[in-house]
């Protein structure tokens, strides 16, 4: 076909022979024909291993994802809890004396761990109520964040009303399914 400027372009056409030849030379550089699988390259490769199929239902357990999102979530609270401290310190003096490193050092705990556990807290309930969301509807999709915002949003803002439930709601489930979406495509 011709594009704008008049030049004829010759469009590559891949057969089937050739991405047969393509999996046989791939399979014959990585051992076994077993390692991939045959829809296609991209695919899931068939674990064979009963150990490895154990660990890959326990990795995909809800369970084990909303713990792993509590410790992560845990984890990144304190590391912000002692970054803001650094930065803001929230100590008032109640005499006179300056403040000491040992002041300090208490502040930055006490914020590490208010941060840290809200992060937990988040990364539990988010990442748990997702899970069950998708279970429940057999499917991985959008929908899925969004759900799960609104629910762990709204029952957080529920405690100080119902509008501040109804904007919670709103607030999580874009965020969450605004990072479902950047981080899937």
């Amino acid at each position: 076909f011709e594009d704008n400027a008049g030049v004829i372009v010759n469009k590559a056409v891949v057969s089937t022979q050739s991405t047969g030849y393509l999996i046989d030379r791939i399979n014959a550089r990585v051992g076994s024909s077993e390692s991939l699988t045959k829809p296609g390259l991209l695919s899931k490769p068939i674990s064979v291993n009963p150990a490895e199929k154990k660990i890959e239902q326990i990795a995909e357990s809800c369970a084990f994802k909303a713990g792993m999102a509590t410790v992560i979530g845990g984890a990144m609270g304190v590391f912000f809890g002692v970054f803001t401290a650094a930065i803001d310190p929230n100590l008032t003096p109640i005499t006179d004396k300056p403040q000491t490193a040992r002041d300090i050092w208490r502040e930055m705990l006490s914020r590490s761990k208010s941060y840290g556990k809200s992060f937990a807290f988040l990364g539990l309930a988010l990442s748990g109520t997702e899970c069950l969301i998708e279970t429940y509807r057999a499917r991985s999709d959008l929908r899925n964040s969004l759900y799960s915002g609104c629910l762990v949003g709204g029952g957080m803002g529920l405690r100080a009303g119902v509008v501040p439930g109804c904007v919670g709601c709103a607030g999580f489930a874009a965020f969450s399914a605004a990072i479902d979406f950047y981080m899937k495509s």
